[in-house]
């Protein structure tokens, strides 16, 4: 049975390389031995590490919910 995976991956956005992984509770970065986790509603700015490119991406640590639709409050008649 194949799970569907619940992280998404973080790319540059000029080169394609692989940054981070978001997934529903953080956003995970791993270079090396070194690790980040962020938690929280954060903005991350990330320069990508390949000497070609260096270019600049700024991450959300959370999704973007979708906002739930209000309804209209009646309108008020003058009196």
């Amino acid at each position: 049975m194949k799970t569907q995976s619940t992280t998404t991956d973080c790319r540059c956005k000029a080169c394609g390389a692989l940054l981070a992984k978001l997934d529903r509770d953080s956003l995970t970065i791993r270079r090396g031995d070194m690790q980040i986790v962020v938690t929280g509603d954060s903005t991350v700015s990330v320069t990508c590490y390949r000497d070609r490119c260096r270019t600049l991406n700024v991450l959300a640590s959370r999704r973007p919910t979708t906002p739930s639709p209000v309804s209209a409050l009646p309108r008020a008649t003058a009196a």
